[in-house]
């Protein structure tokens, strides 16, 4: 038989281990033969053995106690024994029977307790009760679970109102900026936790920070708490309050409400932060800011009219204008303060003071008067009712300015002195020294002016002065006060005239050209001269110009014009008085020299008729057919001149062209011989008369100058502020430099205040006249260079008039003339012979040339001023046979009536020169009758004239 304590099956072996381990207890050591060390029972856990195996008594073991059962069989510990602690809760303990059986346990009446963070320690009861056939067991038990847990520093946590704290072990430090120098603590167990850290705090001169860390370890809560602390100094801070409080409680009444509260905020903001634990870069920060609103502390100012009023700290305000008023002082000064609260808005008023001083009144203007002085004013600012003064001193004026204009039509300018106002203005002298346009109106009255009789003359290589005193003086109110003014003007007038410098003679032909010669030799001490011109210059019209010794500086003064005369020769005689001394330029004419070319076609001779009759008169003075020009003068009065050329044989004459200036006439005729050869004839008329012409007698007005007050655009500014003219008192500017002037216009400009002018003149031509301005600048000195100058032409109806009044053919007028018609028809005998001429007022200085071909004939008319022309036109043609017309066969109309015998022909050709020159008189023509066709030989001449031939 095996032993049973040796021999186990293996599956109680196996359940042994089992409950020991089940325990929380290592299992029993197995012997080598596979029992147990210490078998205290042995028993078959399911009632049944092997058939080897001997029967005995179960022993029951927990923990390796044997357990013994009581009086009531139930299993217990022996007296005195305990078991050994549980490392766990002993909730799945159970008894294990010898035999390999097992009874569960249940742990009841349990106590649990933890005498350390992390350690749990428990008592109970393991008790089962009795069935199976098992006993019941109750047995007492206790267990020890976790780990005894500290920080990390070893410090242990005590328990306190049922949680475990820990303080740690020592101070940390904080850094500068009171952050705090770890942000997690550890525990024993190597575990890391995050610590909550509260709001820095100051306590006797330290910064501290608390911070806590807490969790939960078996079911136990624990916190731990750590300090940290830095050493902190608000000895800057508080001085910085300190002084800021000093400086708000010293600047009532001295800085605006605004500052004081931003400050008050300040201070109130660095005192709440002296009582934490702020940091330095805090403390530095409010410090600073504290200095801002200290040095932001603004003054309470006042001030008037953008001037600010000076003010000392703790003192007053006072203050004076900058400048001085031009109105009358008020009653009252308005102040405002940078400071809203004050006043209304900031705004005061302060009086002027009783009593101040008055004005004083000095004479400024014609009734005007100007009051200077100082007002003075004082109050009171509300600002700790701190005195305020102010100041301003005034000039203004009184009273209207009384109109008042010189001579020139500007407003005359007063100066004060000597207890009365003055002024001077300047007038001029006519060429006998008499005061000329020289009116004074004060308050639209015209004032009279005693003038003084002396003359002055002051002389110059250049020119001479004329110069004449006056004065007016009265006394006038002004207006709205008592004062009364004494006025004085004084009066100067005068005249500058240039000394002649030379003369010069203006020529103009029919055509409206002009040329001009100087004369040569002039000596202002020499009034007589004379001049030569070419022989075909006869019939042209002449004037005198002259020249002035002080250039565009000084004109000469000029005459009344003198109507020219007729001397010898026809020449003129012209004469002009300049600076009172009249001189005469004789214009003779050359004599036509002969001229030998083309002798074959010399006319016979030129028959002149003064009688107003139509024969054949004497023979021309100074005949000569080689000489082909000739000149006649007739008187003022005489009825004209008929003349007639007269030609040989074989030598055919027409009358040609027409030239008319004024009072001179001049007819061409064509002298052609049968083998071509041709000359042209003329015969000037010149008729005296005692009226001077429209262009000869003008004269223009006197420049004006229209402003002399425009500003200067500087002291040195020479220019003009426009030119132009004046017309019925209305200026009118012009821009460019050359223009006209209408009727009854004169020449004038509009210089700028301060500006000195003078002005030159002098004829070019004709209407022509040429202004120079000398322009003097405010400052004294500058003078314009080159000077400003114009030319102008004067409008008038006569000299710009450039009608005809009829159209002579053949010595009649033509039927139904009108100046507005420019073509016109008529019929002639022979068309290869007959005379034109054209009427025109001659008395305007206008011209007329008249070109003459065939059965055509061109009159242009030109006006005196060269500025208009008007052209008409003629066509020609013969008249039908007359029963009158000699001719061969009794069919063909031989031209006019035959005067001659032999082989002779006559042509006459009445030029008669009505009023103003040349007027050809129609004349009975005579030719020889020669068979066959009209014109073979043809020796006929043209007449012209006012009547038929006969």
């Amino acid at each position: 038989m095996k032993n049973p304590r040796i021999e186990k099956p293996a599956a109680t072996l196996i359940a042994a281990a089992t409950l020991l381990a089940g325990m929380g207890l290592p299992p029993a050591a197995l012997a080598a033969d596979g029992t147990t060390p210490n078998p205290s029972a042995s028993a078959s856990g399911t009632g049944t053995a092997d058939k080897d195996q001997t029967n005995t008594a179960t022993t029951w073991t927990l923990m390796g106690v044997t357990l013994t059962a009581d009086d009531k069989g139930t299993l217990t510990l022996p007296d005195g024994q305990t078991t050994p602690a549980f490392d766990k809760r002993p909730d799945n303990a159970s008894v294990q029977g010898s035999d390999g059986t097992t009874i569960p346990l249940t742990l009841a009446d349990t106590a649990e307790e933890h005498p350390d963070l992390g350690v749990t320690t428990g008592t109970g009861t393991l008790t089962t009760e009795a069935k199976d056939g098992h006993p019941a067991v109750r047995v007492p038990a206790t267990w020890t679970t976790g780990t005894k847990t500290t920080l990390s520093d070893g410090t242990p946590f005590t328990l306190k109102d049922g949680a475990w704290e820990a303080s740690y072990g020592r101070t940390l430090t904080l850094k500068d900026d009171n952050e705090p120098p770890v942000r997690n603590i550890g525990l024993s167990d190597g575990s890391k936790h995050e610590i909550t850290w509260g709001e820095p705090t100051l306590h006797d001169g330290k910064v501290i920070r608390e911070g806590t860390a807490s969790g939960e370890i078996g079911g136990q809560k624990w916190q731990a708490t750590l300090t940290a602390e830095r050493d902190t100094d608000h000895t800057g801070l508080t001085q910085a309050v300190t002084a800021a409080r000093q400086a708000y409680d010293q600047g009532a009444g001295e800085y605006t409400a605004a500052s004081l509260e931003n400050l008050a905020d300040a201070i109130e903001q660095a005192d709440e932060l002296d009582r934490t634990g702020a940091t330095d870069e805090a403390m530095d920060a409010m410090r600073d800011r504290l200095a801002e609103a200290v040095g932001n502390l603004d003054t309470i100012t006042w001030k008037t009219d953008g001037t600010t009023l000076s003010h000392e700290k703790g003192q007053g305000y006072d203050g004076k204008a900058p400048d001085t008023a031009d109105t009358a002082p008020g009653d009252t000064v308005a102040l405002t303060s940078n400071d809203p609260t004050l006043g209304k808005l900031g705004s005061i008023t302060i009086p002027r003071i009783q009593n101040d001083d008055p004005a004083t009144l000095t004479d400024e203007d014609l009734g005007v008067a100007r009051a200077t002085g100082t007002a003075h004013y004082k109050g009171t600012t509300p600002n700790g009712n701190r005195t305020a003064t102010w100041s301003q001193d005034y000039s203004y004026t009184l009273g209207k300015r009384v109109e008042a204009t010189g001579p020139d039509g500007k407003a005359i300018g007063f100066t004060t002195g000597n207890g009365y106002l003055s002024a001077t203005v300047t007038a001029s002298l006519d060429q006998t020294n008499r005061p000329k346009d020289a009116d004074v109106t004060i308050d639209g009255k015209t004032v009279h002016i005693t003038w003084s009789d002396q003359v002055r003359t002051t002389a110059t290589d250049t020119t001479t002065t004329y110069t004449r005193q006056g004065r007016v003086e009265g006394d006038i109110k002004v207006a709205g006060t008592d004062r009364t003014q004494h006025w004085i003007v004084y009066v100067s007038a005068s005249r500058t005239e240039g000394h002649v410098a030379g003369l010069s003679l203006i020529q103009r032909k029919a055509d409206g050209t002009t040329s001009r010669h100087d004369i040569d030799g002039f000596d202002p001490a020499r009034h007589e001269y004379t001049v030569t011109m070419p022989a075909d210059a006869v019939a042209d019209q002449y004037t005198l110009g002259h020249t002035s010794a002080a250039g565009d500086k000084a004109d000469v003064s000029e005459g009344t014009p003198i109507a020219p005369t007729l001397g010898a020769n026809a020449s003129r005689i012209l004469k002009t008085t300049l600076n009172g001394v009249t001189y005469t330029v004789t214009v003779d004419f050359q004599k036509a020299k002969p001229t030998p070319s083309n002798p074959h076609a010399r006319l016979t001779g030129l028959y002149v008729d003064l009688t107003g009759k139509t024969g054949k008169g004497a023979l021309i003075d100074g005949w000569d057919p080689d000489v082909l020009d000739y000149t006649i003068r007739i008187g003022a009065n005489d009825p004209g001149a008929y003349i007639l050329p007269e030609a040989p044989s074989g030598v055919t004459v027409k009358a040609g062209d027409v030239t008319r200036s004024g009072y001179a006439t001049t007819q061409y005729w064509t002298a052609t011989a049968a083998d071509g050869q041709s000359r042209t004839y003329s015969v000037t008329v010149i008729r005296d008369h005692g009226t001077p012409t429209a262009e000869e007698a003008f004269k223009p007005g006197a420049a004006k100058d229209t402003d002399g007050q425009t500003p200067a655009a500087s002291r040195d500014d020479t220019t003009l502020v426009s030119h132009g003219y004046l017309l019925d008192g209305e200026y009118h500017a012009v821009k460019d430099t050359d223009y006209t002037i209408p009727e009854g216009g004169t020449f004038a400009y509009a210089s700028r205040q301060g500006q000195t002018v003078q002005v030159s003149e002098s004829k070019v031509r004709g209407m022509t006249w040429k202004y120079t301005l000398n322009i003097l600048a405010p400052d004294g000195v500058t003078l314009a260079n080159p000077a400003p100058a114009f030319t102008v032409t004067y409008l008038t109806r006569a000299t710009h008039e450039v009608a005809i009044t009829s159209i002579i053919v053949d010595g009649r007028a033509i039927d139904g003339f009108d100046p507005s018609k420019h073509e016109y028809t008529a019929q002639v005998d022979n068309i290869d012979h007959w005379t034109v001429t054209a009427d025109f007022d001659k008395s305007t200085g206008m011209g007329v040339t008249i070109h003459k071909d065939r059965d055509k004939a061109t009159i242009t008319a030109t006006s005196a001023d060269g500025l208009t022309k008007a052209t008409y036109t003629l066509k020609v043609s013969e008249k039908p046979l007359t029963l009158n017309r000699a001719g061969t066969d009794g069919a063909t109309v031989e031209g006019l009536a035959h005067t001659g015998a032999d082989t002779a022909s006559m042509i006459s050709v009445v030029a008669v020169l009505l009023a103003a020159g040349v007027a050809c008189l129609a004349a009975g023509l005579t030719r020889r009758l020669h068979r066959g066709k009209r014109g073979d030989a043809r020796t006929d001449g043209d007449v012209t004239g006012s009547q038929d031939a006969e």
